[in-house]
């Protein structure tokens, strides 16, 4: 990939689409060419985009050097995908494209046995899994463990800070007391402390699903000890020159349990921003001083939306800027119908030593009887920019017209 295309990075959408039920009849053993097209549809320019697909592939192709290279028709450039997963039949690939607004691409994807073309990005990863830091041009994320409040040791493999690039090389902590700045969902029962998807001692899988050039990801899944009513799984992925992560998040219910609290989109940090922003259902912008007397008051009484789009917390004087944008939120159960919620709303918090954080309350501060087969799910990208001085939320809508209107992909015969 041309350096010169990474230091444009803007934005990106990942899109999903399976190629299959091919015929490769008695080619079958042999690289067969595949052609997608590409569509923007939404008026929106877009520098980056990361394309995500499955297609037929025989492994073997991969064990005996070969690698699975993506050619433009428009601009003759060629890109080595990043290959995610393969099995006998199929191979998962992201690569990276850019696209104009209202534009049309067209794509030839096929395996080739060419060791030439090395693909440098800044994605990089120091450390062992899950054990680890990432790296690009607007962040370092760092997944370590340590001993965190209460002498709690805190896993690896959940968010435990990021450092901003660029931006006064702030680090978003939370030191006081020692915790990790993400680490939900999580959950409270009666009589018993409060736990967390960090607290997961013996999961059923810790690994990263893929690492490499464009994209490393990092899963957990598993139960909190004492409490294996409640299966929790959760996915991180982080892209080469994005300024944001994305965070995927399942909380099921094994069996039937009671809880008094259940939360997600969690984020929680030290005293270093001055306001929050965010929409009302009516479209309004929302802004207010995180550490005025009236704010965490007001918001008590008229609560942002469990459901609400986007939120930031940004700091006026340094221009600094760290949101959520909430690309997918659901609560149905394993079959289809409704799982119980308690007052469910998005909390703004403020904590111990000046502290404050943002959570999203599924069930607040009473005693809830959940079934078994309940769901919760949620699908985030958490994201550092820097504020516009002119419209504090102009690069948030920005993002999030891009993420939640993904680009077009489909297979051309």
């Amino acid at each position: 990939m041309n350096k010169r295309c990474i230091k444009k990075i803007n934005y990106v959408a990942i899109v999903t689409t399976l190629l299959g039920f091919m015929v490769l009849g008695c080619q079958r053993d042999r690289p067969v060419p595949l052609n997608i097209k590409v569509a923007e549809l939404k008026g929106l320019n877009r520098s980056l985009e990361y394309i995500k697909i499955s297609l037929p592939f025989k492994k073997h192709y991969q064990e005996e050097g070969y690698k699975i290279y993506v050619y433009s028709k428009e601009s003759k450039e060629k890109i080595c995908a990043q290959i995610i997963s393969t099995t006998d039949e199929e191979a998962q690939i992201v690569f990276p494209i850019s696209i104009k607004k209202n534009e049309t691409k067209e794509y030839t994807i096929k395996p080739e046995l060419n060791k030439h073309i090395q693909t440098d990005t800044d994605l990089k990863i120091v450390g062992d899994i899950p054990d680890v830091i990432v790296d690009n041009k607007y962040f370092s994320a760092s997944f370590k463990a340590f001993v965190g409040y209460k002498q709690d040791t805190l896993a690896a493999g959940h968010l435990s800070s990021i450092s901003l690039k660029g931006l006064d090389d702030v680090v978003l902590e939370r030191k006081s007391p020692n915790l990790k700045i993400h680490w939900s969902p999580n959950f409270c029962k009666e009589g018993m402390t409060y736990k967390t998807m960090a607290h997961i001692t013996a999961p059923d899988s810790l690994f990263a699903s893929t690492k490499g050039p464009y994209l490393f990801s990092l899963s957990r899944n598993g139960y909190v000890k004492d409490h294996e009513n409640i299966y929790i799984k959760g996915t991180y992925e982080l892209y080469a020159g994005l300024p944001y992560l994305i965070f995927n998040s399942e909380i099921i219910f094994k069996d039937s349990d009671s809880l008094n609290l259940l939360r997600n989109d969690e984020m929680t940090m030290d005293s270093l921003f001055t306001h929050v922003v965010f929409p009302r259902r009516s479209g309004k912008v929302i802004d207010l001083p995180l550490y005025d007397d009236n704010t965490i008051s007001h918001l008590e009484n008229s609560p942002i939306a469990d459901d609400a789009p986007w939120l930031i917390f940004y700091n006026k004087t340094k221009s600094y800027a760290y949101g959520s944008i909430r690309l997918y939120y659901d609560n149905k159960n394993v079959n289809g119908g409704i799982s119980p919620t308690q007052n469910k709303h998005t909390k703004i918090t403020a904590s111990a030593n000046a502290g404050r954080y943002w959570n999203r309350r599924l069930i607040d501060s009473k005693n809830t009887f959940v079934p078994k087969g309940s769901k919760y799910s949620e699908k985030n990208a958490y994201i550092v920019f820097k504020v516009d001085e002119e419209d504090p939320v102009k690069t948030i809508k920005h993002y999030y017209k891009c993420l939640k209107n993904p680009v077009k992909v489909s297979y051309v015969h």
